[in-house]
């Protein structure tokens, strides 16, 4: 574990460079002559693979060619262990002397809805998370299946893009407690919807549910319903960014959230209820975000 809470690991077995077993047909003037690439490597140096990922047991394979000053190609494959949701995790490659060819990411696990691996591939000479700065070579998320990588695509920060759509079941709290949803670690949302029903027990009293959202310590929004529940009755709750208030007299009421609706690591999603009673109970909470990666929390 290196410092700022960065998981950091070696790869085991077998040094990864491995020449060719087919010998290049072209040879090429090694005296003078200026490199295909820019990106050039010495045998103390390592390939600095940093991951981020939403899914704990995602894996990430990565491959990467060399051109040596011998005028040969190597090659280098490595594959993740199984990652964690939340923690920036650093695994250290070591590589040939020589010029960067290409390089490519691709991730063969976890291919779900809503789920996302993040990378950077850095040059270092150490795994210590405060010496990654030699140089970033590439960033962006890592597509199931097909490959991401160097040169190509250009590097991207975790938030650009549309990020990942994500339908996310709440946790059901306990009979007369609020709703309260916290935001993982290294992540951003943006709430595009929400969903809950309270039900009421026969105790005699009006309610006035809503929902609110916090940093973790301070109050940033919250709202409620301008229309009573009553004692044992059914009540299907909606909030969207941008909405109006609205009763369709069929037991669903919406309510309004503020457009955008963007949230932080650490902060919540809560439930809000005036006269909320020892035996109502709030069930089946929903919610549609769009969700990205932070690098910074």
């Amino acid at each position: 574990m290196a410092g700022d809470g960065i998981a950091t690991q070696k790869p085991q077995g077998p040094p990864p460079s491995q020449i060719q077993t087919i010998s290049p047909k072209v040879s090429f003037q090694t005296d003078n002559v200026p490199p295909s690439q820019y990106v050039y490597f010495r045998d103390a140096e390592y390939l600095n693979l940093v991951t981020l990922t939403n899914l704990t047991g995602q894996q990430v394979v990565f491959r990467a060619r060399f051109l040596t000053p011998q005028n040969e190609i190597k090659e280098t494959t490595f594959t993740t262990p199984l990652l964690t949701a939340g923690i920036l995790q650093l695994f250290q490659v070591p590589v040939a002397e020589g010029w960067l060819i290409s390089l490519a990411v691709q991730c063969f696990t976890g291919n779900t809805p809503g789920n996302w691996v993040f990378a950077q591939i850095l040059t270092g000479r150490s795994a210590l998370f405060q010496q990654l700065s030699l140089g970033l070579i590439w960033q962006g998320y890592v597509p199931f299946g097909s490959a991401n990588g160097w040169p190509g695509n250009p590097s991207k920060e975790p938030t650009d893009g549309p990020g990942r759509l994500r339908s996310i079941t709440g946790s059901t709290p306990a009979p007369g407690v609020e709703i309260s949803e916290i935001v993982g670690n290294q992540r951003r949302w943006n709430l595009l919807s929400l969903s809950a029903t309270l039900t009421t027990n026969a105790t005699v009293a009006n309610r006035f549910p809503g929902f609110a959202l916090d940093d973790g310590t301070n109050s940033l929004w919250f709202i409620r319903s301008n229309t009573a529940q009553v004692a044992g009755s059914f009540q299907g709750y909606k909030a969207g960014p941008g909405s109006q208030f609205y009763n369709d007299t069929q037991n669903n009421t919406i309510i309004p959230f503020p457009s955008p609706s963007l949230l932080s690591s650490g902060f919540h999603i809560k439930s809000t209820t005036v006269g909320l009673q020892a035996g109502d109970q709030w069930s089946a909470p929903q919610y549609l975000v769009q969700e990205w990666g932070v690098l910074d929390n």
